[in-house]
């Protein structure tokens, strides 16, 4: 349990989490991860998460608040269905509730861009999963896919 619980309160420290990296790409390493949300984009996240997985100083997780409900809009999602396939690896994505820090194991930007995709779909916030890891999953995609095609159609 005491495992557990330093790993919570790692995570929480992250909530105000500053870092002294120098360039867009690494501008957002300058900014409290509290005011994350209203300076970025979901399509600038992901180019985030491409920028910080060069850096292999740092650990392989990258932890996030819970995102405003509005953030993830309809206008980002015809680019992020571009990118649900991608299999370029980014680090773990992990929700500062969870407890378990997924340290030997990667997502992907397919993967997060469906999740991301997924939370505007069903109207909840992003992360709405407390960890997240892995290639892009090809149902999970087609099922996107096939939902967006459907989306536009009403939308007309």
């Amino acid at each position: 349990m005491k495992k557990a619980t330093i790993i919570f309160v790692l995570g929480l420290s992250f909530l105000t989490f500053k870092s002294q990296s120098q360039d867009i790409d690494s501008a957002w390493r300058k900014v409290p991860m509290s005011e994350f949300y209203t300076r970025y984009s979901p399509t600038d996240y992901l180019r985030v998460l491409e920028e910080d997985f060069k850096d292999k100083k740092e650990i392989s997780v990258f932890t996030l608040t819970t995102a405003p409900d509005n953030w993830i809009r309809e206008e980002h999602i015809e680019w992020l269905m571009k990118l649900i396939y991608r299999t370029d690896s980014t680090k773990s994505i992990m929700n500062v509730y969870s407890s378990y820090m997924p340290t030997d194991k990667y997502s992907s930007i397919g993967r997060e861009a469906q999740n991301l995709v997924n939370c505007f779909r069903n109207k909840k916030s992003y992360p709405d999963f407390l960890n997240s890891f892995g290639p892009p999953d090809k149902i999970k995609a087609k099922e996107l896919v096939d939902w967006w095609k459907g989306y536009k159609l009403w939308k007309q």
